[in-house]
């Protein structure tokens, strides 16, 4: 019936359970080879994960401290303009005073110019009579000069009240002697920290 004999059935046989056994030692230690480096593998990636982690929030650091810088620059870099909050609060604290000054500024100095304006409107609101003057050709910052004591400290306390950076100057306005708020070019940025 077969055309094979016993003895090389019998070899077959044992071939098969040696070849039989041989894998699936070979798929155990395949097995726990995979285990084994799988475990390693997900180390390094967490290892990879953490570091990426931490790059992506240095850099979200990064960015966050270069735009509030931008934004300080930009601030920097701004005209000064007087709000509608500061000009009310001014004109709140000065209505009554019974101020006369002249608003002198850089003409040629367009930033210089439009907020001379926003002062202007402001203490005009405040009842305070102003006369103007535009033939600075140099003058820096916001500066009082000329009046009574009295009034360029009110003048003093009113805007640095409402974050206006009015300083008292010692130098002769144009006006001998009136009371005189010179709006100068912006003064330059500091850059330093």
């Amino acid at each position: 019936m077969f055309l094979i004999t016993s003895q090389v059935v019998d070899a077959i046989y044992t071939w098969s359970n040696v070849v039989l056994v041989l894998g699936a030692t070979l798929a155990q230690i395949g097995t726990a080879g995979v285990f084994w480096s799988g475990g390693v593998r997900e180390k390094f990636a967490d290892e990879r994960i953490s570091a990426n982690e931490a790059e992506t929030a240095k850099a979200k650091a990064e960015t966050a401290q270069a735009k509030l810088e931008q934004e300080r620059l930009k601030a920097l870099m701004a005209w000064r303009r007087v709000s509608p909050t500061q000009a009310q609060q001014l004109s709140s604290i000065l209505k009554g005073a019974q101020i006369e000054l002249w608003l002198a500024w850089v003409g040629d100095d367009p930033e210089a110019t439009v907020f001379r304006a926003d002062l202007e409107a402001a203490l005009t609101s405040a009842n305070v009579k102003t006369k103007y003057f535009s033939g600075y050709a140099r003058a820096v910052g916001l500066s009082v000069t000329g009046g009574t004591p009295k009034e360029r400290q009110l003048l003093l306390q009113a805007f640095h009240s409402v974050g206006l950076p009015l300083v008292e100057s010692d130098q002769q306005g144009m006006m001998k002697g009136q009371l005189e708020i010179t709006v100068g070019t912006k003064p330059p940025p500091d850059f330093s920290k």
